[in-house]
């Protein structure tokens, strides 16, 4: 197949939709309406800014409320390109990766296609349109998104069922969060938003391959490479396929009967993939050939990680006796990580900020990543990168906090965009689950319906995965509520969970109490550093913070709520006693406030293991630049809790417990596949004073109690705990006692756990 790259500047017409009669392409040129240069990949808005209509700085102040006055805005991306050489009797199409979201396609003012998903690519085929010798022209016309939405009824279901989020979004296949979330502001974005090519196919093409780890022994795997092929016939042809990963080979040869079949691939003492912290992500670097006669005449190169999956799960729990854990290799695993989260409100930049979000992904020890369900499918590249660095995939379907629509066009929308996304996606060894929404279950039993008859999760999308990708588990949404809960009618029976509730103490009873064997969302605010609000924040705005509309706005509320800047100034006051009454000292307070609570919420996961098995905070890297729970802001300034974090998701780290008995536990928690030797020490910070000190050896995949320190509930203070494996220096710190505590204090020990090297 020949690929041809058609992204670069186009020309972009736009005028408020049907203000303008424009049935064709060709009606654009004798239209007085404005044109602007536009890229391709990206969003109209980009294009708006550079041009002058929009504001430079999108995320400045209040500029992204001009975004609005677009909304019911009609696009035409305009381009022209050669024809290739040597066509003709090939199958030639055009491949739109991504489209936001409405759009006509239009070859030689001819219409040439139409699509309605921002979610998945676009082919169509042009074979024998393209015209030799001269300039073809290429048009997108993208429809408001906004005018389709109020041209249709609102399910009743989704009213009756819903929260107070925006109902915009639940008839329209687009990001959930662009109609305004928590996280993300109002921007109802249009545009090419991904590559787009040109491709020649061949005689013989590819239509599906797919593999999973079908036997796995001690010493044996067994792998089923599957393949389906675009051809007209098989006679003498054959298949092999040959990898190797390290001194580890493998190779199968067979004649083909059929243009779609198998290869079952025996591996001794195979490489297997392994998530971070238990060994390393091996992956064979594998060729699948197909021969006719002796002839070479198609290749496919592919990735390939030995892996099993299992989710072991109970459909309730009384918090002792039931389960939530993922198997990797038969081994049960610890899973510590982040909520991943767009990357930009403009999704057409969401590939350049992948690099230093990929740094901090390593850099701070996640092992794995849930892809969130208001958010976009990521790129290629974010799953190579997960693949390569041992870091598991919770991938939700892209729908979040509504009842979406029952309809037989809806669910058929569904089941055709679910089947593209796993097909394409399926063979990264990093993808673990496949979870239908998030929270969708969550709001449907909170307003008193049973969300198993909730036909997309429990019909559409499991026979999706079960016809498309047999070695995966499937969730029906995040927290599942199961028929059993429904019966109980009792929601903290749930094993696996997302513990928001009241934000109030991290140390409260409902984080502490929570049944959950599983977290997949928990977090805590934090402002960003002054450095950056100043970047995104008008001068006069800084400070003081009540009543301040872009506090407000940069809290991610576009109707001037003050709910959450006001629920971060509660948790302050919780831990310090007061609010600082400056910029400088309220940032450092928050900060604090965020970093001790993540850390806890860490901590008394681990410290629970194996009765716990997992926790996903939120979340590591703001989309746009908010006051938010994010340790990293839109600008990569990283918040204290980002190294707090670091240190207490070590594969092995030690930590305290909570004061029980008039004591606190020192524990070892290995969460590796060898054991762990070396010497450790526990110290008061204020004044170097050793506690506790010895040596440990902590066998795999498990917890170990080193000692006991006696800690009044009255005392107040900071434990260092140290530590050495093979004259590597380690170190965490635990701080004791009720609030409310002195923020002068704090900024001592602090101090001097930054002069620990």
């Amino acid at each position: 197949m020949r690929q041809y790259l058609l992204n670069g500047k186009w020309k972009l017409y736009f005028c408020k939709q049907g203000s303008e009669l424009i049935e064709t392409p060709n009606d654009l040129v004798s239209k007085d309406i404005p044109v602007i240069e536009a890229e391709v990949p990206g969003n109209v808005e980009l294009d708006l800014s550079k041009a002058g209509y929009l504001p430079k700085d999108l995320y400045k102040g209040e500029n992204i409320l001009e975004v609005q006055k677009y909304e019911r805005y009609e696009w035409w991306y305009v381009t022209e390109f050669n024809t290739p050489p040597n066509i003709v009797g090939r199958k030639v199409v055009l491949n739109f990766e991504g489209v936001d979201c409405l759009a006509d396609y239009w070859l030689n003012n001819e219409k040439i296609g139409e699509s309605k998903n921002m979610f998945i690519p676009i082919e169509i085929d042009i074979s024998g349109k393209l015209i030799e010798g001269q300039k073809n022209i290429l048009c997108v016309h993208i429809r408001s998104v906004m005018e389709e939405v109020y041209s249709k009824e609102c399910p009743m279901y989704s009213l009756a069922n819903g929260w107070d989020l925006n109902f915009d979004s639940v008839t329209v296949r687009k990001a959930p969060h662009s109609f305004g979330w928590d996280i993300m502001p109002r921007a109802v974005t249009a545009g090419i938003w991904k590559d787009v090519n040109l491709l020649v196919k061949e005689d013989v093409e590819i239509n599906q391959i797919y593999y999973y780890c079908k036997t796995l022994k001690d010493i044996y795997a067994q792998i089923r490479l599957c393949y389906d092929l675009d051809i007209k016939e098989v006679d003498n042809m054959w298949v092999e396929a040959s990898g190797t990963c390290a001194d580890s080979h493998f190779y199968i040869k067979q004649f083909m009967r059929f243009k779609a079949g198998f290869l079952d691939i025996n591996i001794e003492n195979p490489k297997l993939w392994w998530p971070y912290g238990y060994g390393d992500a091996n992956l064979y670097d594998t060729k699948i050939n197909f021969y006719k006669n002796d002839a070479l005449i198609l290749q496919k190169t592919l990735k390939i990680g030995v892996r099993t999956v299992k989710l072991v799960k109970t459909d309730i729990t009384d918090g002792s006796s039931g389960h939530f854990c993922f198997y990797i290799n038969n081994v049960p695993i610890m899973c510590k990580g982040s909520n991943w989260v767009p990357m930009d409100a403009f999704h057409s930049r969401d590939a350049s900020r992948y690099n230093r979000a990929f740094e901090l992904v390593k850099d701070i020890g996640c092992n794995i990543l849930r892809c969130w369900g208001g958010n976009v499918y990521e790129q290629e590249e974010f799953y190579n990168f997960c693949d390569e660095n041992g870091i598991m995939i919770w991938q939700d379907f892209s729908m979040a906090c509504h009842a979406y629509p029952q309809s037989e066009e809806f669910l058929q929308e569904i089941r055709k965009e679910a089947a593209i996304i796993v097909r394409k996606y399926r063979n990264h060894p990093s993808i673990i689950l496949w979870s239908g929404d998030n929270e969708c279950d969550q709001m449907i039993f909170f307003n008193g319906t049973d969300p198993n008859k909730n036909r997309i999760t429990r019909e559409v999308l499991p026979q999706v995965v079960y016809e498309n990708d047999v070695s995966r588990p499937y969730l029906a949404s995040s927290p599942y509520v199961s028929p059993k809960v429904v019966e109980k009618n009792r929601y903290d029976v749930m094993p696996e969970d997302h513990l928001w509730g009241p934000r109030d103490y991290f140390k409260s009873s409902y984080y502490t109490n929570s049944n959950a064997h599983f977290i997949s969302e928990v977090g805590y605010h934090g402002c960003p550093s002054v450095d950056s609000l100043k970047r995104f924040i008008d001068e006069e705005y800084l400070w003081p913070i009540e009543n301040n509309r872009q506090w407000n706005l940069h809290s991610s509320d576009q109707r001037n709520s003050d709910h959450r800047v006001m629920l971060m100034v509660k948790q302050i006051k919780q831990l310090f006693g007061q609010v600082p009454d400056n910029l400088e000292d309220f940032v450092y307070a928050s900060q604090v406030t965020q970093a001790e609570a993540k850390k806890f919420f860490i901590e008394n996961t681990r410290l629970q293991k194996p009765k716990k098995s997992g926790i996903i905070w939120w979340n590591l890297l703001d989309g746009w630049p908010q006051i938010s729970d994010a340790i990293v802001d839109y600008y990569y300034n990283k918040k204290i809790a980002y190294d707090y974090i670091k240190r207490c998701q070590q594969p092995f780290a030690i930590m305290a417990s909570e004061i029980s008995n008039w004591t606190v536990k020192i524990v070892a928690c290995n969460d590796t596949l060898k054991k762990v030797k070396g010497s450790f020490s526990v110290k008061n910070i204020e004044d170097g004073i050793i506690l506790l000190q010895g040596e440990f050896s902590v066998n795999k995949n498990e917890n170990t109690v080193l000692g006991e320190i006696p800690i009044m509930y009255s005392e107040q203070g900071m434990l260092l705990i140290e530590w050495t494996i093979n004259n590597n220096k380690f170190f965490n710190h635990y701080l004791y006692g009720f609030p409310a505590f002195d923020l002068r204090d704090y900024r001592r020990w602090q101090g001097k756990l930054n002069e620990i090297t």
